[in-house]
């Protein structure tokens, strides 16, 4: 996906719009528009990695739909909207770190 990172706050707020507002109105999954918001959130990782300042309110954003999701997760018990919540954190958790998506993690102890 190609994003500038002038519009990231700005794309990341219609695709809320697009997903998480027909949940909390009327209890709609939509799976497509869901995944496009988590691109977004990891497409932020990339295009934030090597800055030292993050935008704080779209951080805020990420944080917030992170939330509402799992809120809303405690009545309908879905494993799918329970990934996306965890991803999106994951995601607000990586830009704070300074990492991306992408970065190879060790899952265990290195061996020398």
């Amino acid at each position: 996906m190609n994003i500038e990172k002038d519009k990231l706050l700005e794309l990341f707020k219609e695709k809320v719009t697009d997903s998480i507002y027909p949940l909390k109105m009327g209890g709609h999954i939509d799976e497509k528009a869901f995944n496009e918001l988590l691109l977004v959130a990891e497409e932020a990782t990339k295009l934030l990695k090597d800055d030292d300042l993050v935008p704080k309110k779209l951080l805020l954003e990420i944080y917030l739909a992170s939330g509402a999701i799992a809120g809303d997760n405690e009545y309908f018990k879905s494993e799918f909207l329970s990934e996306i919540s965890a991803r999106l954190l994951n995601c607000f958790n990586l830009i704070i770190d300074g990492r991306t998506v992408e970065d190879q993690r060790c899952h265990g102890p290195r061996i020398i």
